[in-house]
């Protein structure tokens, strides 16, 4: 376990889906205390078996299940107000189940950081935890479960964090740097940003462009890039989402869509994105934090967002026809 200034580091994570369990195999290399909340069949490999993790030079390693303290539902006692920080990995519709197990758990003076999909996910948290307890993040690294207990980390990428209030939680705070300092350690790539609606609305663009027209056709990332027309739908879906973050203040001037569209698909060309994942499994996707978000606010700001609306209406019938087949 890791010492910081007299306390124990100890992190929860809450949703060990593809990318809390990569989270957890490499903070599972440091000393930091580990809690793994999660559900079902999964969790249960997890507290018997532990993780079976296969790194980005195929080496597969094993953490025995000793390594952390596996639970679901309610909290047991002896976990209330003992964590430093809280990662919130699970899918979206999951945030305020999260955001609740994560308030029973945290010290008083805790942080709390989201690296989910979409937008909205840290204003939930905040609503739920205090704006002096609440990072914005996100995560560009690629993961891919297979069956229960393993996971292959398939892409390289970096955890990046903001503060949502310039009065809170800078980089300068104790409490941030020690996660810093303990991702770091563990070959997370941690990056400060300091301007968390770019650093959101970025990775938003690049979602609603990939995940719902690669769950849909059922292919790789790759093939977005090698069929014009899905590679003209991806931009195009991306475009106007971006006009929903102009709208919003966002300043997009430094980003250039096609390059990062393109370069992101490069990176991850042999990737399965989380959302076909989802869609293979028969799993509830992020389409409401993706394609959904853009919708909702494109409606407030009077601005029409019709290729999303269709893709979020073809992956929301992709949901019903796997719920009720």
């Amino acid at each position: 376990m890791r010492d910081c200034g007299g306390l124990i580091l100890r992190i929860a994570i809450l949703g060990v889906g593809s990318i809390g369990s990569l989270i957890a195999a490499q903070l599972a290399k440091t000393d930091a205390d580990l809690l793994l909340y999660t559900r079902g069949a999964n969790g249960e490999v997890l507290a018997t078996n532990g993780l079976l993790f296969t790194n980005l030079d195929g080496e597969i390693e094993h953490f025995p299940a000793d390594r952390w303290v596996v639970f679901e539902g309610e909290i047991p006692e002896p976990l209330f107000s003992c964590v430093d920080v809280a990662i919130i990995c699970g899918k979206s519709n999951s945030t305020a189940t999260l955001a609740a197990v994560a308030e029973e758990m945290m010290r008083p003076n805790a942080i709390a950081i989201s690296v989910q999909n979409g937008l909205g996910h840290s204003e939930r948290l905040v609503g739920r935890l205090g704006r002096h307890r609440v990072l914005a993040g996100c995560t560009t690294h690629g993961a891919m479960r297979g069956g229960y207990g393993e996971v292959t980390w398939t892409g390289r990428g970096a955890i990046r964090m903001a503060s949502l209030f310039e009065s809170e939680l800078g980089p300068g705070d104790s409490r941030v740097m020690d996660l810093i300092d303990i991702l770091d350690d563990a070959g997370l790539d941690p990056e400060w940003e300091f301007d968390a609606d770019e650093m959101l609305w970025h990775k938003l663009l690049l979602n609603v462009a990939i995940n719902p027209l690669a769950a849909i056709c059922g292919v790789r990332n790759g093939e977005l890039l090698a069929q014009p027309e899905l590679h003209e739908q991806a931009f195009s879906t991306m475009l106007e989402a971006a006009q929903v973050a102009s709208a919003e203040g966002v300043d997009l001037s430094d980003f250039d869509c096609l390059a990062e569209l393109n370069r992101v698909l490069e990176a991850t060309a042999a990737n399965r994105c989380s959302m076909l994942q989802d869609v293979m499994a028969g799993r509830v996707t992020e389409i409401d934090s993706l394609c959904g978000e853009v919708v909702r606010r494109g409606e407030e700001l009077g601005i029409a967002t019709p290729l999303n609306q269709q893709l979020l209406t073809l992956v929301k019938g992709i949901e019903h026809s796997t719920k009720t087949g």
